[in-house]
């Protein structure tokens, strides 16, 4: 039996998900970064549905 967390397409949305952080990350750990970042997911019946990276900077 196979669970919503092990799922193929949720098993393809974390890979995704792992890249996505690891960029913002690489962006915003950068000397001189002043702002917010983050990853949003939106799920549906334990199945990832969308992946939603946000970089806000702030001007200085």
């Amino acid at each position: 039996m196979m669970t919503q967390g092990k799922s193929p397409a949720n098993e393809r949305k974390v890979a995704q998900l792992h890249l996505a952080l690891a960029e913002i990350l690489a962006e915003a750990l950068r000397r001189g970064f002043h702002g917010t970042a983050g990853v949003e997911l939106s799920v549906q019946d334990g199945t990832i549905q969308h992946i939603r990276r946000r970089v806000e900077r702030i001007e200085r």
